[in-house]
C-alpha cells in the first residue's frame, strides 16, 4: 500500500498545481517537469530530495532557457513564502517583458543576474544580489517606429531593517534609471526616476505593483 501511494504521488502532474493558459503549457510531473511560455521561454525543474529533507521543505533544481535567457537556481517552498538562492546567468528583454507586466515598453538587452538569495511571501521577505545589463534597444508598445536607446545598467540589491533595495543605474553616469523596493512584508514595487522619464518618455506615470501572498 505504502508503495502504490507513493507511486500516486510521484505521478502527480505540474499542472494540477501550476495553472496553465494561453501563453503556458505545463508538462511532467511535480517533481520534474517543464513549462513553455509563449512558444519562447522554457522553464524546468527537478526535485532535490536531500536539499528538501535539509530544508524541511519542498525544494527544486529549476533552469529558463529560451531566446537569448539561461537562467538556473533553486526554490524552496514552505508555507507561504518561497525562497530562491543561487540564482545565475543571463536573461533578455523576453524574460523582463514576463516579469514585469504590464511594462509600458519592450526592450531588447542582455542582462548578467547574480542574485545570491530572494524570498517572496510571508513576513521575511528580502532580495541580495546584483544585476549588470547591456544597453538597451526599446520601443514603446503600439509605437514600432521610434526606437529608444538605455545605457547599459547596473544595480546591488541589498536587505535593510525594513526593506530590501535596489536602484538601476547608468553604469557610466551613475544616474539613477529604477528603484525596486521589497519589504519585509507587502508588495513588490518598482518606479522609474526623472531621469528614466528623460530617456524614455513612455515610462512616465508607471509604477509596477505585486504582492506575493
Amino acid at each position: 500500500m505504502v508503495a502504490y501511494l507513493t507511486w500516486l504521488i510521484a505521478l502527480i502532474p505540474a499542472r494540477t498545481v501550476i495553472a496553465e493558459s494561453a501563453d503556458l503549457r505545463v508538462g511532467g510531473t511535480i517533481w520534474k517537469g517543464d513549462a513553455v511560455y509563449a512558444s519562447m521561454l522554457r522553464i524546468e525543474w527537478s526535485w532535490s530530495p536531500v536539499s528538501s529533507l535539509a530544508n524541511l521543505a519542498y525544494t527544486a533544481d529549476w533552469r529558463i532557457s529560451g531566446d537569448g535567457t539561461d537562467l538556473t537556481g533553486r526554490v524552496s517552498k514552505t508555507g507561504g513564502s518561497y525562497r530562491f538562492s543561487q540564482v545565475r546567468g543571463q536573461a533578455d528583454g523576453s524574460l523582463l517583458d514576463l516579469l514585469a507586466r504590464p511594462l509600458p515598453m519592450q526592450c531588447r538587452l542582455v542582462a548578467d543576474v547574480a542574485l545570491d538569495e530572494v524570498v517572496l511571501g510571508g513576513d521575511e521577505q528580502l532580495a541580495r544580489g546584483r544585476i549588470r545589463t547591456s544597453p538597451a534597444s526599446c520601443v514603446a508598445r503600439g509605437m514600432a517606429a521610434r526606437v529608444l536607446t538605455l545605457p547599459a545598467m547596473r544595480a546591488d540589491i541589498t536587505p535593510g531593517r525594513r526593506d530590501s533595495r535596489g536602484v538601476l543605474a547608468t553604469s557610466g553616469g551613475r544616474e539613477p534609471v529604477l528603484v525596486v523596493q521589497l519589504p519585509r512584508a507587502g508588495p513588490l514595487t518598482a518606479w522609474p526616476t526623472d531621469h528614466a522619464i528623460y530617456l524614455a518618455p513612455p515610462l512616465a506615470g508607471w509604477r509596477y505593483e505585486r504582492s506575493f501572498d
